[in-house]
């Protein structure tokens, strides 16, 4: 019972909620800013782009599991924990949603270029919602209030952020609780990411939505590539900033050592 509902609310909760609401105010500050002019891609670009998907889903969650521990990487999701049981769910999974999509037939032009610049674009931010959202702010609250609430409250911040950009809060609502619930299966993110939650987000912005023909571009394509790259390059940042702290601590420590 202890898993499912808990009260233990610390500074990291704090955080969490903190960070979840900057999260909902770059999307809300993008309302203004949804046309098609030059200013508007730009600004929308270093809101979402930048400050959200890179920043809070790259940059602020290496951060937090730097200044905490490498374990912390296994309670967002991301471990060898039931990997193999974990890919062979989601490929269920996701076999399973797109035979409910495509019931009613395939739509016309589907597969096209324009629907691969937005695919492609949907992937990337796909791993924010993985790291941020399904990882660093469900953590939070489990740890804070329990299973069922962590469910609930996660699904609530990922409807919500997608306020500046696609407003269906009820349907994304429901969308955060079937995602966030199949996870806890097996507490890794390979049984949610990338099939299961692909046909699910593919479907959803590029064919059941209008929110989908803002991304159908190059423009969002060239985006896409230029976070994927930043997204890389920071982490190999990151990963040599640690070996040179390590080599620095240790040359120290012999120093320190050979005046004794």
């Amino acid at each position: 019972m202890k898993k499912l509902f808990r009260f233990n609310v610390t500074k990291d909760t704090g955080i969490a909620a903190v960070v979840g609401l900057l999260m909902i105010a770059l999307s809300l500050l993008m309302i203004p800013f949804g046309g098609d002019s030059a200013r508007d891609t730009v600004i929308s670009f270093i809101l979402r782009d930048v400050l959200m998907i890179f920043g809070l889903g790259v940059v602020f969650v290496s951060l937090y599991v730097e200044k905490k521990s490498k374990e912390v990487i296994a309670e967002l999701g991301f471990s060898r924990r039931k990997w193999a049981l974990s890919l062979i769910l989601n490929l269920a999974f996701a076999a399973a949603l797109l035979a409910v999509f495509l019931k009613d037939g395939k739509p016309a032009d589907v597969i096209s270029l324009k629907n691969l610049y937005g695919a492609s674009y949907i992937l990337v931010a796909g791993i924010f919602e993985m790291t941020f959202i399904y990882g660093f702010l469900r953590m939070s609250f489990e740890k804070a209030f329990g299973i069922i609430p962590a469910i609930l409250l996660t699904s609530a911040f990922y409807s919500l952020h997608h306020a500046g950009f696609q407003p269906e809060f009820l349907h994304l609502f429901l969308v955060g609780l079937m995602y966030c619930g199949v996870f806890y299966i097996t507490k890794n993110m390979l049984i949610i990411f990338p099939f299961f939650w692909g046909v699910g987000a593919l479907w959803d912005v590029l064919v059941s939505s209008e929110a989908g023909d803002g991304i159908k571009n190059p423009v969002s394509f060239g985006i896409a590539l230029v976070i994927l790259f930043a997204s890389v390059i920071w982490v190999l940042f990151r990963k040599w900033r640690r070996s040179s702290n390590v080599v620095k601590n240790i040359d120290c420590n012999l120093g320190n050592a050979q005046e004794r």
